[in-house]
């Protein structure tokens, strides 16, 4: 009959560690009021490439219970005159701060 040990393993112990020294790290970035939220958006206008961006931030930052969003800086357009399916297009990357 084999007998085994209750006594925790080095790497048991390591992961532990490095768990708990992780977690320390991260609390206080967590606790913090806001958080960064990425949205990308596409459209005929830059305008509507824009709000589209907005929007798509918006709503990731609604599933995680944050409604008030804030521009983090300006927005990002890209024009793109040959895109394969729809020619002259504009795409807009928007980052918000939300809280």
């Amino acid at each position: 009959m084999a007998t085994t040990s209750t006594r925790p393993s080095r790497g048991a112990l390591l992961v532990a560690g490095l768990a708990a020294a992780l977690l320390s790290a991260a609390a206080p970035a967590m606790a913090s009021g806001t958080a960064a939220y990425c949205g990308g958006g596409m459209g005929p206008t830059a305008d509507i490439a824009v709000r589209s961006a907005i929007e798509d931030a918006q709503d990731s930052a609604r599933t995680d219970g944050r409604h008030s969003c804030e521009p983090a800086d300006a927005p990002q357009v890209f024009e793109v005159f040959d895109d394969p399916y729809r020619g002259h297009v504009f795409y807009a990357s928007v980052t918000l701060n939300c809280g």
